[in-house]
């Protein structure tokens, strides 16, 4: 855990010298007497870490800071260095605040963004103004980003802002790079009393700025509350609500949002600007167009008199061609008659085009019709339905596979079931061969066996006979003994070198087969491997793109939810501002009635000096008096006071100017007000209140002009108490009834129809309200274009959520896919592995049986040729022992004897042939039975995969079944739908087909009416050529003059000359004439559209910059709700705690809390519900306290160090506090201060400071 490791102190405050004070992780408590200096340990860790200025370490100026003792000298120094441990710090540590680096970034990038935005609109607004040659300035990029550098940076003096990206990225000693991490600063003060500070991490010097920036990635906060001094309980009681506030402010980083929008508005205001001196260009250019719109009216009429004189000067020449002439005059009557019917069809044109557009309306009032009924529930159906039907296919493909692996299992199945039984056939036939060849085996043992009987009888006779030879016949009985033996042990091992060779081929040939098969196997299981790394690739990629997906559609739902919070914000502001703008409106247009009649408005609004207003603007009336004022006033109210008569004289002749009727003028420097004197009866009468010019309230100045207004009216509470003064004097009653001088009376029910009030309108009332009203209405206005923005915003967000949800969709499919057919594939593999285990064992054991075999039949090989040597050798001995006896009996015994042995022999030697063939057959048996078991293990195997198959063939089919199902309700929904929407639809189809022939007779109209202009352009061409004609002809006519048309011959060629003079005089008169206005009016009209163009798209910019700063608002907003929410819960969880009651933080507007206050609201048990400011002394330190932890719990940090708070705490509560803090100290460690038993004796360790006699404070006692 991060925490303290050492504090040393050299000259500071009241410790001298150097002092090293080591302290340990957990909950440390510093005591000792007041004075002492134990406070100083805390405002050395302030000083050195930079999180406090002097004043908040109880010192004017840094260089109090400095030991007193210390001041004699010249240059001296003080220097505190803390040292952090970081044992045990992984990298996971910094993950949290890696995390908040990164979006500190990102709201960086961000801000950029904005900045460039902002740049790029004014680029494009000086584009135009460069454009319009208008010699306005603005800033630059360049200018620009200096200004967002210099908004983020952090002064020295103000350690609470954030850190810059700039020093972000500054070279400062890392925090991983070793287990102490060590922060000093170093004060230097001069005999004139200057000074220097400066900060080490490590030994290598550093900014404050870089400073915090690293002791932000260890959780030390300058805003965390960290070092909790005695002031600082005591500041949050007696701060006000809104400092209060203040404090979840920055917890939130609500500074942050400020310091973007703040910067956004600014760039918004330069980008207003050069918008509006756009604007100004582009009226100049208007101004221009309209004065070259005259100048090229002239050309046009010049042009037109020039194409009439031609004309007329043709008309001359035509007179003399007859015929051309009635060509001519055919051509014109056709092309004034294609013209009435271009008019015509130009008629009908519009006419269909208003058609249109009232068919239009109506089907786009169908359209929405038709959409409220469930379109868009419908066509959520249809997509539905294709993304089941998508899925059907999949299982359809997947089961096809199924089917294929199924039908080729099938086909191994039969193949080894033919096998199989072919092979039993085989065995059956062996089993009969066997059974033959045991009972031909039994018949040659039994002739054996009588061969066998038939010789041991004759060697008896023989040995009867060889009596007499007794040593010959030992000698001759004896090697017969060792043949037989040598013959009894000879067959067992030929017979046993026959089955050794049958087995060693019998298992040379399962080898081979076996080793076939596990090649088979290898290059399955390698496939499969392949397939396997291909899948495995596939799904990585799978794996990536679904979190890349996921990302960004969490971002696309983000940034809608973002825009929608927007959106709703503004439409609520949008809501709340048309009510207070409508409230506003009647306000002024009653300030407006109040003000007086049309004419007093003209001559308020004319701007001429001296007006100080209407009479009843001027003077204020308590309520109760102001019906009879208002009454006594009469018309006089609505009197105009102007400085002097000069003012009144101007105002009447703007009135005659105006014809605005008349209004009567109560000039201050002419008008004096009769004296009226009050004698003691009426004073004293019953009644009586007060003169009614003593009740009026106004400035000095107007004291004669009330005067004028009211003359010696007097006012009584009622008409019976006035009634005795009747024809005295001029009274005005409480309930407005008039008592004149002349004895008329005035009074009855009062309709109010007069606008005019006193004390009701302040001079300058209206004028604020009407700017108000205007900045309400501007707000309004920009509002509406950034919710149209917003629309658009949250449309692309919709969409974009839409896609990357379908694409998530898309993607999770896919590699569910993959994830199945990996499954299947490693099953697949699993057993193919298995299968290739079992062959290598079986190979393993037959390869052992071999060796074994093989050994045997070498052995026997050895054996048998040495043992068949000795037995050839002992025939032969046998041979010349007979040969060598001449007893003739016994020559003929011994000679049936060889032939009885002879025979013995060859039946001994059909039943050992019978025997191995007995053995062959069992190897074959054996080979077989073999053979059947493997079949049977891979028929039993397949048919488990084929098992497997039809299950999941199965699966495939219930999901197939439950889509299809699915599908089928999607489709009922539809067909509802449907028929829901068939009304609806047919007419809608309806208002579609009538548009449809609206707008082909629109067409057809169209092309008849570019017929008809092609054919008058055929026809105007003729004229042209038939006029050129004549121009040609001229020279060549006959004379006299060919004879004219009717109509022209009424008027001769004197006449027509005359008009032509006339016409060329006219031309002569237009002259001279700028016909480059037809040119320059084209360019300044292109231009101006131009600008427009462009003016349009940074208006498009300046309500993206709008946007923008709202959505920062709306983050800002979110970003306190968090922070808020969090703590309240923490305080509520802690003040329940520590007081055993309850209680919550309370804000003065949910609505709006940045201009609200926090109350900390507190239940103490066995009190009512108490507000902060009405709790005890105890009560709110502990209160404060509450809040302190609930800040320090939400933003968790290293170390905490407490000066004496627990100073205005009970022992109960004081003890409650301490075990608190010795709980916190698990998580962080802490270092209090204090005097009190209960937090000294909950501590783990005491920290003892003295100051003996004035001498330098000194740690006394360390009890670890």
């Amino acid at each position: 855990m991060v925490h303290i490791k050492r504090i040393e102190l050299t000259n500071f405050k009241s410790f001298g010298g150097t002092t090293a004070i080591p302290v340990l992780p957990g909950f440390t408590v510093v005591s000792g007497p007041n004075g002492s200096g134990k406070s100083n340990i805390l405002d050395a860790l302030l000083f050195c870490l930079g999180l406090s200025t002097s004043k908040g370490m109880r010192a004017e100026r840094l260089p109090d800071l400095v030991n007193s003792a210390q001041n004699k000298r010249g240059t001296i120094e003080a220097s505190v260095t803390a040292t952090f441990a970081l044992e045990g710090v992984g990298d996971e540590w910094f993950a949290e605040d890696e995390d908040e680096d990164e979006n500190e970034d990102e709201r960086e990038d961000a801000a950029d963004e904005l900045s460039q935005a902002a740049v790029d609109a004014i680029e494009i607004a000086e584009t135009l103004e460069h454009n319009g040659q208008s010699p306005t300035n603005s800033t630059s990029s360049d200018e620009l980003s200096e200004a967002e550098v210099a908004a983020l940076e952090i002064p020295e003096t103000q350690p609470h802002n954030r850190k810059s990206s700039t020093n972000r990225k500054s070279k400062i000693p890392n925090l991983k790079s070793a287990d102490e991490w060590s922060v000093t600063r170093k004060l230097r003060v001069t005999r004139q009393g200057t000074y220097t500070s400066n900060y080490y991490i490590n030994g290598e010097p550093c900014t404050l700025t870089q400073l915090h920036e690293q002791l932000n990635r260890l959780r030390i906060y300058p805003e965390g509350y960290n070092v909790v001094l005695q002031g600082d309980v005591t500041s949050i009681i007696s701060m006000n609500s809104k400092e209060r506030r203040e404090i979840i402010d920055e917890l939130a980083g609500v500074a942050q949002f400020d310091r973007k929008i703040s910067l956004a508005r600014q760039k918004l205001d330069e980008v207003k600007d050069v918008e509006e001196r756009s604007r100004i260009v582009e009226k100049e250019l208007i101004s221009q167009r309209d004065r070259l719109a005259s100048d090229r009216t002239k050309a046009e009429k010049y042009q037109k008199l020039r194409a009439e004189f031609q004309e007329k000067s043709q008309w001359e020449i035509v007179l003399k061609f007859q015929q051309l002439q009635k060509q001519e005059w055919k051509l014109r009557e056709q092309i004034e008659a294609g013209d009435r019917n271009s008019a015509s069809l130009t008629e009908q044109v519009q006419t269909i085009n208003l058609q249109i557009q009232a068919a239009t309306a109506e089907l786009d009032a169908l359209n929405a019709r038709v959409k409220a009924l469930g379109e868009s529930e419908l066509l959520a159906l249809q997509s539905t339905i294709a993304t089941q039907e998508a899925e059907k296919r999949q299982l359809q493909n997947r089961k096809q596979d199924l089917e294929n692996t199924a039908g080729q299992l099938a086909g191994s199945i039969a193949q080894t079931e033919q096998e199989i039984r072919q092979y039993r056939q085989s065995l059956e036939q062996i089993e009969i061969e066997i059974s033959y060849v045991n009972s031909q085996q039994g018949s040659l043992q039994e002739q054996r066996d009588e061969a066998q009987q038939i010789l041991d009888k004759n060697r008896g006779v023989a040995n009867a006979i060889a009596s007499t030879a007794e040593a010959w016949v030992q000698q001759q009985t004896e090697l017969h003994r060792q043949i037989e033996t040598f013959q009894q042990s000879l067959e067992p091992q030929r017979a046993e070198q026959a089955a050794v060779n049958e087995r060693i081929d019998r298992l040379q040939s399962q080898i081979q087969e076996q080793e076939r098969s596990l090649q088979v196997l290898e290059q399955d299981i390698a496939s499969k491997t392949v397939q396997e790394y291909d899948l495995l690739a596939a799904q990585k990629i799978a794996t990536g793109q679904v979190k890349s997906l996921d990302s960004l559609a969490a971002e696309a739902e983000q940034e809608l939810k973002l825009q929608q919070e927007t959106q709703t914000r503004l439409l609520e502001e949008q809501r709340e501002r048309q009510r207070k703008l409508d409230k506003l409106e009647v306000q002024f247009q009653a300030l407006q009635e109040a003000t007086g009649t049309f004419t007093a408005k003209i001559v308020v609004q004319s701007g001429i000096g001296g007006i100080c207003g209407l009479v009843a603007q001027l003077g204020r009336v308590e309520p109760r008096y102001q019906l009879a004022l208002e009454i006594a006033a009469g018309a006089r109210m609505g009197n105009m006071v102007v400085e002097d008569d000069s003012v009144a004289a101007a105002a009447i002749e703007l009135l005659k100017q105006k014809r605005a009727g008349r209004m009567t003028f109560l000039p201050m420097n002419k008008i004096r007000g009769g004296r009226f004197s009050v004698n003691q009866n009426l004073r004293s009468a019953a009644g009586f209140v007060d003169c009614a010019v003593n009740l009026i309230d106004c400035d000095a100045r107007y004291d004669e002009i009330f005067a004028h207004v009211f003359g010696s009216t007097v006012v009584f509470s009622n008409l019976s108490d006035a009634r005795r003064y009747l024809g005295q004097y001029r009274i005005v009653t409480l309930d407005g009834e008039i008592l004149e001088t002349s004895g008329a009376m005035t009074g009855g029910s009062s309709s109010n129809r007069s606008t005019l009030h006193f004390g009701t309108v302040d001079v300058n009332e209206a004028q604020v309200e009407a700017r108000t009203i205007a900045v309400l209405q501007e707000r309004l206005e920009e509002i509406e274009r950034i919710l149209v923005r917003c629309k658009i915003a949250i449309d692309n967000a919709s969409v974009a959520v839409k896609t990357r949800s379908q694409e998530l969709m898309e993607a999770k499919q896919n590699l569910r896919e993959n994830q199945l057919r990996l499954e299947q594939l490693a099953a697949e593999t699993k057993s193919l592995q298995g299968q290739q285990e079992q062959v290598r064992s079986q190979i393993a054991k037959n390869t052992q049986e071999l060796t074994n075999s093989r050994e045997r039949l070498q052995l026997l090989e050895r054996e048998l040729p040495v043992q068949e040597t000795q037995l050839q050798q002992y025939r032969q001995t046998l041979a010349q022992l007979e040969e060598s006896n001449s007893h003739s009996e016994w020559q003929q015994m011994q000679s049936g004897l060889r032939t009885l042995e002879s025979q013995l022999q060859e039946r001994e030697l059909a039943l050992r042939n019978v025997q191995q063939r007995l053995v062959d057959l069992e190897n074959q048996f054996g080979r077989l039975s073999e053979k059947i078991k493997e079949g049977s293990e891979k028929l039993q195997e397949w048919q488990m995969q084929q098992l497997t198959c039809a299950e999941a063939i199965d699966r495939i089919i219930e999901q197939q079944s439950a889509i299809q199902q699915q599908i089928a309700e999607a489709k009922a929904a539809v067909g509802e739908i449907e028929e829901k929407l068939g009304v609806q639809k047919g007419e809608r189809d309806g208002a579609e087909s009538n548009l449809r022939e609206q707008h082909l007779a629109k067409q057809q109209l169209q092309w008849q009416l570019q017929k008809l202009n092609e054919s008058q352009h055929e026809r105007r061409e003729q004229l042209a050529a038939v006029r050129d004609l004549l121009a040609s002809q001229r020279a060549e006519m006959p004379d006299p003059v060919p004879e004219i048309p009717e109509d022209v011959q009424k008027v001769n060629l004197t006449e027509l000359q005359q008009e032509l003079k006339s016409i060329g005089k006219r031309i002569q008169a237009l002259e001279p004439v700028n016909m480059l206005a037809l040119e320059e009016y084209n360019r300044t009209q292109e231009r101006l559209q131009e600008l427009s163009q462009k003016l349009t798209t940074l208006e498009g910019e300046r309500t993206e910059l709008l946007l923008r700063i709202e959505n920062f608002t709306t983050l800002r907003r979110r970003a306190f709700k968090e922070a808020f929410d969090a703590v309240n819960e923490n305080f509520q969880t802690i003040f329940a705690e520590l007081s055993e009651g309850d209680g919550y933080l309370q804000l003065d507007d949910q609505e709006d809390p940045f201009s609200s206050g926090l109350n900390l609201v507190a239940h103490p048990k066995g009190k009512p519900v108490q507000r902060l400011a009405s709790m005890s002394g105890g009560e709110k330190s502990l209160t404060a306290l509450s809040f302190i932890f609930a800040l320090q719990r939400y933003r968790p940090s290293t170390f905490y160090a407490f000066d004496e708070v627990d100073m205005f705490l009970d022992g109960a509560n004081v003890e409650r506090l301490a075990r608190m803090i010795k709980r916190q100290s698990e998580q962080a460690q802490f270092i209090v201060v204090s005097l009190r038993r209960p937090m000294i004796q909950s501590a783990e360790r005491t920290i003892g400071v003295t100051q003996a006699r004035g001498a330098y404070t000194q740690v006394i006692g360390l009890k670890l």
